[in-house]
């Protein structure tokens, strides 16, 4: 009985020790058709491939990084390369909340390239991709054409695709709560803001307010008395509702009281002038 359960526990142990760690990508097995430089023939072969994205949601819009890692290349080198620099790039194809296809580029770096018959190994790299900003939900992510690059004789292409569709490698949990439809923005103006005057109304007063008569106006008939006499009131500042005397109103006293003097003269003068013609 102590034997077999020691046998369940280290069957367990042993299981729990091979599993993935949370969040990380089950590899696939892709068939892939390779393009060799300096006229080698094409060559075809299983391709391992990797993809590492983040566990925790994005928003359309922002940047992300995933690993990729690959197994051994079925392109080879009839010769070896050591310390050759080499920038790799994948392509992502997308589906579930987005749609179209990804380019992932990836450092350059210095890669020892061994001989025939030796695989290639292109070490584990991480590149930057931006989550589109139309995506409706988790987008998921499948790989796709792969490209190398190595400085061998100048820049040697070395290009290697699925030979049929790859399926999902990896999932970006795409987080879209509170984000505008298309884009758009709350805009930060009150109701009504933007929308025309209602009928009857105009952007300054209302048609209920009829317009000022010439007789309202500063100084009504005075005032025009005063026009008359050189005096122009019209710059003149009304008075405020707070029971100060303007300037229009001293201005129309002053004027006023003039007038009475120069009719007082005026009689005064015609007066005597009667008087001293009786005399």
């Amino acid at each position: 009985m102590a034997s077999a359960v020691l046998a369940l526990g280290c069957t367990v142990g042993a299981a729990l020790a091979l599993a993935p760690p949370a969040g990380a990508a089950e590899p696939l097995i892709v068939q892939v058709h390779c393009v060799i430089p300096l006229d080698q023939p094409a060559v075809d072969g299983p391709q391992q491939i990797s993809l590492d994205a983040p566990t925790d949601p994005v928003r359309p819009g922002d940047k992300v990084k995933i690993k990729v890692t690959l197994g051994g290349s079925p392109a080879t080198s009839p010769l070896p390369f050591p310390g050759t620099p080499l920038t790799p790039s994948i392509q992502l194809v997308l589906s579930g909340g987005a749609s179209g296809e990804l380019t992932l580029q990836g450092t350059r770096m210095r890669v020892d390239i061994p001989g025939t018959p030796a695989q290639i190994v292109v070490p584990p790299y991480e590149g930057e991709i931006t989550v589109p900003l139309d995506a409706k939900g988790d987008i998921r992510l499948a790989p796709g054409k792969m490209v190398t690059s190595t400085a061998i004789f100048g820049d040697q292409i070395t290009t290697c695709f699925p030979t049929t569709p790859a399926p999902p490698a990896a999932t970006l949990k795409v987080d879209v709560a509170g984000t505008a439809p298309d884009g758009a923005q709350g805009s930060p103006a009150g109701p009504g803001a933007g929308q025309p005057p209602a009928p009857g109304e105009t952007s300054g007063r209302t048609a209920s307010q009829p317009a000022e008569s010439p007789a309202a106006s500063p100084g009504g008939v005075a005032g025009e008395a005063a026009k008359a006499s050189g005096v122009d009131i019209g710059t003149v500042s009304r008075g405020e509702d707070d029971g100060d005397v303007s300037g229009g109103t001293i201005v129309l006293i002053v004027v006023g009281a003039l007038i009475l003097v120069m009719a007082a003269a005026t009689m005064l003068y015609s007066w005597r002038r009667h008087e001293d013609d009786e005399w």
